[in-house]
């Protein structure tokens, strides 16, 4: 089920403005260069991202993530987009 709603997403669906207290400056389902689907969900900010893709084994998601400020920025930054993601996918 996850994995489905993952794939059918939409930038406006995510209504956090800020992830690990820094401004959301992209929301994005498809790669900006190509269009291409990127088959889930790529949040971004000045200082890190996270994206959310179904796994390719399992009706699960998994989270990448990274910081460019450092560890425990990154954490806070996994830490939101599991929230975040819970969110989207709640009202999916």
């Amino acid at each position: 089920a996850q994995k489905a709603a993952l794939s059918k997403l939409s930038p406006e669906m995510v209504s956090a403005s800020t992830l690990a207290g820094d401004p959301i400056t992209a929301r994005l389902t498809a790669a900006p260069g190509n269009g291409a689907s990127i088959g889930g969900l790529k949040v971004m900010t000045d200082n890190g991202w996270f994206a959310a893709r179904p796994s390719g084994t399992e009706d699960a998601y998994k989270i990448y993530c990274e910081s460019f400020l450092g560890e425990e920025h990154r954490k806070q930054i996994e830490k939101e987009a599991v929230e975040i993601v819970s969110e989207v996918l709640k009202n999916a």
